[in-house]
């Protein structure tokens, strides 16, 4: 079995909140939708967190090459 993707994780996301927002649902479906909701947002938000570290790492060096640069001149 493969892994979702964020983006797999995101959709499902967007459809259960669309679900939410139509209404209709009776409450045990409600309340399993929300909960699947609310797993599937804490897992986005951890990759984006770990999306922007990794960015930040990139960026880091590049600043430092900057300063460096500009201390030389």
């Amino acid at each position: 079995m493969t892994e979702e993707t964020y983006t797999d994780a995101l959709r499902r996301l967007e459809a259960i909140v669309a679900e939410l927002e139509r209404g209709g649902m009776d409450l045990e479906t409600t309340l399993n939708r929300f909960e699947e909701g609310s797993k599937l947002l804490e897992r986005c938000q951890a990759e984006l967190k770990e999306a922007e570290g990794r960015l930040e790492n990139l960026r880091l060096p590049d600043a430092e090459a900057a300063v460096e640069r500009a201390n030389q001149d």
